[in-house]
This record gives C-alpha cells, structure tokens and sequence, in this order.
C-alpha cells in the first residue's frame, strides 16, 4: 500500500504497521484518515491500538439493505487481512449530509459554512467488542476527532 508522502513524514511508524500488518482496501473506500494517539502530535503507548476511519462512498441507488452489506464488506475486506502485532479500531465512514466528509481532510477543526460541524453528522459503521452495525446517537463531535492525518486517498480513476 503506498501511503501519501505526508502521512509517510508524519506519521511514519503508523504506516509502517500499516503496511506491515497487510491492510487491505475495499474498492468502495475512497480515503484512509488515522486518528488518536498515533496520528501526528499522539503519544502511543506501545500497546495503543491504530484507529482508521475508512471513507467510502455508494453509488446513490442502494436499498438500505444493500448499504449494510456493503457497510460490512469494507469493514471485513480490512480486517479479514490483517495480521498486524498492533489491533486495528476501524470505522467505516459514509456522508449523510452532502458534505464530502470534507472535515475528515483536515489536520485541525476549522469552523466553515460547508461543513455542519454537528454532531454524528456522518454515517459510522463499526465491528468490535461484540458490536456490528451502524453506530447511531453515538454522540460524536466533529471538532474532537482531531487531531487526524489523511494518510492514503483513491487515484482518481482507480
């Protein structure tokens, strides 16, 4: 997997257990942001896990049903491969309200009219710990998920 140079300078450690670990991507995730202790300005304890949130998108005629599943295949494409000696806690990510997930771009919050800001203003699928399913009230704030590195984003065309 070749990450962005950014995110190789940045965040260096994180995407060699990345890459190390075998992360593997579903066709539909259009971008790779880290998150928390191991994203730039984190301090991990050796033991900390990677926390990715996996952007995807759908192609607009889904039945709620098919989004599911699909929620779900991004989410085992990923962890089906891994074999890293650090846990991975993945969210797979989706925009709800036509706002590009353009925050989840950022390095630091920036209030902007073209972002809501709110909270859980995007779609959250997570599987862990028992849990498997979309993540809703969860209570999630857009300005707290910071700081965060894109650290892979699609070709445009792949």
């Amino acid at each position: 997997m070749k990450f962005l140079p950014e995110a190789e300078a940045a965040a260096a450690e994180a995407c060699a257990f990345l890459r190390a670990g075998g992360l593997s991507l579903h066709p539909r995730v259009q971008r790779v942001v880290l998150h928390g202790s191991r994203a730039p300005g984190g301090s991990p304890r050796a033991d900390s896990d990677i926390d990715l949130s996996l952007l995807m998108s759908f192609g607009g005629r889904e039945s709620p049903a098919e989004r599911l599943r699909l929620l779900a295949e991004v989410n085992d494409d990923a962890l089906g491969c891994w074999s890293g000696p650090v846990a991975l806690d993945l969210a797979v990510v989706f925009d709800q309200r036509g706002c590009g997930l353009i925050c989840f771009g950022w390095s630091a919050w920036q209030a902007q009219p073209s972002c809501s800001g709110g909270v859980d203003c995007f779609g959250l699928y997570k599987r862990q710990k028992g849990f498997h399913g979309l993540v809703q009230n969860a209570g999630i704030q857009v300005e707290r998920m910071f700081p965060c590195l894109l650290i892979w984003q699609k070709e445009d065309g792949a």
